[in-house]
């Protein structure tokens, strides 16, 4: 059987190579094509027309051997000078369009814009000598015969409409880009657009029709006849160029622009200036290039300047530029230290992301003074051409402001209005000379900056940043570094000393890593997850191209065709609207090949995409199905279990039933297993380390980790899996299947944000805690996930995160039972505040009973009172369910063997106490249920606003509680944990609390927010104790893990369909290799110090304690806040802690890793409540 399967397999493999059918490889894909199968030829003599009047071109640049460009017939003679006048200045014909790249226009006119287009054009067919046999298997007949040729006849090129003034220097969408393009079998062609660009971008497909006979003087169409209405889906599609780390001539700069415009790609965004350089020549500042470029010969001129500019006006390709601030300005310091702080401070990780560093001192009116007098001189000259201007703003350090004297602080409160300040006067002097300014993401997300409504913010760190930034009305372009940097993936460009830096380093991967393939790129939708209205905001994307590793050698494989793959996505859209659906890479590829070798061809370099011959335009294993032997097998035996009992006796039954159970058996642990190592041997990348076992099919791993689990020893665990390994990446096969385990942060980023769509809950999952949470958003994918995601959404907006009502009617009750030393005995319950001082309480459990109740409080509008019940069933069986199907899951395949008894006693309980209040609930009518909101806002009257389904309820209700109580109480339970044992850090937040809050003043959401130390303390408890330690991700289709596979663990690996890949932030947040060497000033990764997060920031998704990407925790705002109003509450009140977890877990404590991390001890501790003044 298995030679049989082996066969099948590489049969089908095999037929997998074969080529497709021919298509008319146009990239960007148009909006609608049809085509024929005629040939038709083509040659110089083609009559060319615009709006009715001839073009025509100089013959200087053909062979004269080869047929010579049509001249039509001069009639001056006979026309009056008046009649030859009007002429010359109608008719084209007369301008004599040179056929060479030569020909510029004399100005922004349309008709000769349109003339230099159509001699691009023209020479980008007869010149580039592109015969398409490296797209064809040796041997195949790929090219018409030359027996009969049928002629095209006309170009007819129509312009509809006159060009505005802004068409060459447009905001996004002020130009029309669309065109209409016909081919009849007559050979008659047919161009309509609005605009001259339109024209353009007509003229380039019209390109991509034709192909060169290898007989080398006649070119074709075997397309005819053609019909192809197309415009662009996004209006901003771009490059961002840096040519402040390595510089890059005027003449790569013109032929990234001509490729820019074979991909109708129409903005170049130049990063003119960074801290490395400044290349920029300032007439009036000379000294800025003398001293900031890195040689004199590196510079670009005033006239460089224009002569860039010009030629992307030409060709629909705006220029604009950018001069990064007030970070990322370092150079300045080189001939004006005076306005620079922190210029190549070191360690440089602590003021800024690379070296060397340097800022703008904000508070400092010289650094005014010479941005008005830098605007004043450049801006005059890019306005003509541009339409916008870019200031920069990633990446600011607040700590670089601590070395400024004007300011010596690093506080968001002292820096926020010194750079609001900063941000205002530089956009009004943007907006004054003409310009729109556009800004990074930081500015308004990180900083909170207020902007002006039309100006444009540029998206880089992937998640939910366009989601964030588009709820709040920017307008926004898209360049997720996760998809759209191309520069990733080629390693560190920061050396290592040896020792423990070099190990810290090693394998010395860059940030943000793997290359971003093709693919990868293909598959991004700028607008995923974003509303309709959210969707208009987003103008389009740019591909970054940061140049630490790339240069004049190696800038054209690096760009194409990758940054043609994103113009597809921007010009043509990720979904395909005439069927609905993504569009295919299997239908690109071909396509893209193909615009690879026409790129190269005209004079970009462009990297491979495929081998020669055409051998791979399909993967190896395209949605690959059981093999008809594994089929056979199982449909065999599966049918004489039927057979068996519509027509055997029970006696019958109860001899063959062994048999037919070891038959089944053996499918699932053997002949399953070797199936699918057959297809991961065919796929491509590599395996990771395999975690060895004793026992047939990891039984001895499936009892470890369940036995770890109930012992609370999970991270020893797993910890051991990766240092045995010596790889953060492992994996084993379970009874038969493939499980991937991983605390990778570029594999962790894959499953939840880059590779989304690859990776999911999965139906096992959702079978597993389907009695428990339902359908809810934690168990389930696709539009069922998206559909609940959208439904409670909007219960956790900003007014009702800001609401802190709820939380503060239950701190009594709290501040009671922490002097009771545990929850009352009745709310009525009499308790001696002061004679709590030093009692000993477990603070674990009463935080699981506040949430509980302030969570049933926020959904159902009535709490259960378990502050007030030492037995409160609910809490019970809330927590008894919550064990059981953690072993559960747990447990794999083999959880069938899990008694359940205590499970489903306790669900009962659960579900009655939630059907109550959903039955009351929508027992109301419309009229009520919206009373009863806008009276007192509960979760569940808001939802049944938008479902009265019973189940929907019951299951959004559910999870929500899960998370809601958990997640806050466990992050508090951790954090006075670690505050008992760290009086010094209790001592620091206490005073910052009563310095901003004061002894009794209930803090407000701002309060909350601003004080720093104690997004410290979260910050450093959610590192150390992320909410949901470990968790799953079922592989929704064969795919692939950035890295861990390989003897280096470098290589991508093979996931397998329905391959379970488990991961772990608590590992990951742990790994000493993520973090700067141990110093004076940074502990150790597992000592307890909110401290560090003064003097550093975890690298993107190296600290995700709410997990992230698009199914980041909904409630992370609302669980951060409850956190932040408590502990500020308690610290009001109290003064000191005293420790009594060091008698009882010797100072190593306890990992209870259930769904939820949390104290396995509880945490033993006492309160001294402040001495009154």
């Amino acid at each position: 059987m298995f030679s049989r399967v082996s066969s099948l397999v590489s049969t089908l493999c095999l037929l997998n190579t074969l080529l497709p059918s021919p298509a008319a490889a146009v990239w960007p894909a148009p909006q609608k094509i049809t085509k024929g199968e005629g040939v038709l030829f083509l040659n110089q003599n083609i009559e060319v027309t615009y709006n009715g009047a001839f073009v025509c071109w100089s013959s200087s640049s053909i062979p004269s051997s080869e047929p010579q460009p049509h001249v039509y017939p001069d009639h001056r003679s006979s026309l009056s000078d008046e009649e030859e006048e009007e002429m010359l200045t109608e008719n084209l014909a007369y301008q004599q369009i040179p056929y060479t790249y030569g020909y510029t226009p004399s100005g922004f006119k349309s008709k000769e814009i349109v003339q230099a287009g159509v001699s691009r054009a023209l020479t980008g067919i007869f010149n580039s000598k592109f015969v398409p046999w490296i797209l064809h298997k040796p041997g195949t007949k790929y090219e018409p015969d030359l027996s009969e040729l049928e002629w095209l006849q006309t170009l007819e090129i129509i312009q509809t409409a006159e060009d505005e003034p802004s068409a060459f220097k447009p905001l996004a969408g002020e130009v029309d880009e669309s065109y209409n393009l016909t081919v009849s079998e007559s050979g008659n062609v047919k161009l309509t657009a609005v605009s001259s660009i339109g024209v353009l971008r007509g003229l380039e497909t019209f390109t991509q029709l034709f192909y060169q006979h290898s007989s080398g003087t006649f070119w074709y169409t075997p397309y005819a006849p053609v019909s192809i209405q197309d415009s662009p889906k996004f209006p901003h599609r771009g490059i961002l160029l840096d040519t402040a780390r390595h510089f890059f001539p005027v003449e790569d700069i013109l032929r990234t622009i001509d490729a820019m415009s074979w991909s109708k790609l129409n903005r170049l965004h130049v990063h003119v200036t960074d801290s490395q350089s400044w290349p920029l020549v300032i007439p009036s500042m000379p000294e800025l290039s003398e001293k900031g470029a890195h040689h004199p010969s590196e510079t670009y001129s005033p006239g460089d300047i224009e002569k860039i500019q010009k030629y992307g006006a030409y060709r629909g390709v705006e220029v604009y530029f950018e001069i990064d601030m007030p970070g990322h300005i370092g150079s300045v310091s080189l001939s004006h230290p005076e306005l620079i702080v922190a210029y190549n401070e070191q360690p440089y990780h602590w003021w800024c992301a690379q070296p060397p560093c340097g800022a703008f001192k904000l508070n400092n009116t010289a650094v005014d003074e010479f941005l008005e007098k830098l605007f004043d001189d450049f801006f005059p000259r890019i306005e003509p051409y541009a339409a916008y201007f870019h200031t920069g703003g990633d990446e600011l350090n607040k700590n670089d402001s601590m070395l400024d004297e004007g300011i010596r602080s690093n506080s968001s409160e002292v820096l926020q209005p010194l750079l609001q300040k900063f941000i205002d006067t530089q956009h009004r002097r943007v907006r004054e000379a003409g310009l729109t300014p556009v800004v990074w993401e930081e500015i308004p997300l990180e900083w909170n900056v207020t902007l002006g409504e039309e100006v444009v913010v540029q998206a880089w760190l992937g998640g939910e940043t366009v989601k964030k930034l588009t709820s709040k009305g920017h307008k926004v372009i898209d360049s997720n570094y996760n998809f759209w940097y191309l520069d990733c993936g080629r390693g560190q460009w920061i050396t290592w000393e040896n020792g423990l830096p070099f190990k810290t380093g090693y394998p010395f991967n860059d940030w943000c890593g793997p290359t971003k393939s093709w693919g990868l790129i293909y598959s991004h939708d700028p607008t995923a997850n974003l509303t309709e209205e959210e969707a208009k905001l987003v103008l389009g994307g740019e591909v970054a191209v940061w140049s630490e590793t790339i240069d004049p050698m190696n800038l054209d494989t690096i760009v194409w065709p990758r940054a043609s793959v994103a113009g597809e996505v921007l010009w043509s859209g990720r979904i395909d609207e005439n069927t609905g659906q993504n569009r295919s890479q299997i239908e690109a590829f071909p396509r893209l090949t193909e615009f690879r070798e026409r790129l190269v061809k005209r004079g970009a370099a462009s990297a491979l995409t495929n081998t020669e011959g055409g051998y791979l335009f399909y993967p190896l294993v395209r949605d690959f199905k059981f093999p008809v032997g594994a089929h056979t097998f199982f449909n065999a035996s599966m049918g004489l279990v039927e057979t068996a009992l519509e027509h055997v006796s029970l006696k019958s039954v109860l001899v063959l039933g062994p048999a037919l159970l070891l038959a089944n058996l053996a499918w699932w642990l053997i002949v399953r297993p070797a199936w699918q190592e057959l297809k991961l041997a065919r796929m491509a990348g590599a395996r990771p380390p395999k975690i060895p076992s004793r026992l047939p099919f990891s039984i001895d791993f499936v009892y470890k980790s369940v036995k770890a689990s109930m012992n609370y020893q999970n991270l020893p665990m797993w910890k051991s899996l990766f240092v045995n390994a010596n790889a953060a990446t492992v994996e084993n096969r379970i009874a038969g299947r493939c499980v991937v385990m991983t605390c990778d942060p570029e594999n962790i980023k894959a499953i939840l944000a880059t590779q989304f769509s690859d990776y999911g809950k999965g139906e096992p999952f959702h079978r597993e805690w389907k009695a428990f949470l339902g359908d809810s958003i934690f168990t389930t994918d696709g539009d069922l996930w998206h559909g609940s995601r959208q439904l409670i959404r909007p219960q956790f907006i900003k007014d009702r995160v800001s609401d802190l009502h709820v939380f503060e009617k239950h701190m009594q009750t709290l501040f009671r039972a922490i002097a009771n030393g545990g929850a009352l005995n009745g709310e009525s319950q009499r308790v001696d505040l002061e004679a709590g001082n030093g009692k000993p309480v477990d603070i674990s459990d009463l935080f699981f009973r506040f949430t509980l109740d302030s969570a049933t409080d926020f959904l159902l509008g009535k709490d259960v009172k378990s502050l007030s019940n030492p037995r409160q069933e609910f809490a019970e069986a809330f927590g008894e369910v919550q064990r059981v199907q953690s072993i559960i899951s747990r447990a794999g395949p083999l959880n069938v063997f899990m008694p359940r008894g205590s499970f489903r006693k306790s669900m009962k309980i659960i579900n009655a106490f939630i059907n109550q209040y959903i039955e009351q609930t929508l027992r109301l009518d419309p009229n009520d249920l919206a009373s009863k909101t806008d009276a007192g806002y509960t979760f569940l009257h808001a939802l049944a606003g938008f479902t009265r389904d019973r189940q929907v309820l019951r299951d959004q209700l559910i999870a929500v509680l899960l998370a809601g109580r958990d997640t806050t109480a466990c992050t508090l339970s951790w954090t006075i944990y670690e505050l008992a044992r760290h009086p010094d850090a209790l001592k620091k937040l206490r005073e910052e609390i009563l310095r901003v809050v004061g002894p009794t003043r209930a803090p407000t959401y701002e309060d909350l927010k601003g004080m720093k130390y104690l997004q410290n303390v979260m910050n450093e408890t959610l590192r150390l104790y992320p909410v949901v330690p470990f968790n799953v991700r079922l592989a929704l289709k064969d795919t692939t893990l950035p890295r861990g596979g390989g003897p280096d663990g470098t290589l991508p690996v093979k996931v397998l369909k329905d391959t379970p890949i488990a991961y772990s932030t608590l590992v990951m947040q742990r790994r000493e290799e993520l973090y700067p060497p141990v110093s004076a000033n940074f502990a150790p990764v597992d000592v307890y110090s909110p401290d560090r997060w003064f003097v550093w920031q975890p690298k993107p998704w190296q600290y995700i304690p709410f997990n992230g990407g698009p199914r980041i925790c909904i409630g992370q705002q609302f669980a951060l806040t409850e956190m932040a109003y408590v502990l500020t509450r308690l610290f009001q009140k109290y003064e000191r802690l005293d420790n009594y977890m060091e008698e009882i877990d010797g100072g190593n404590p306890t990992l209870r890793a259930e769904i939820v991390l949390q104290p396995g001890d509880g945490v033993k501790v006492a309160f001294w409540e402040a001495k009154k003044a």
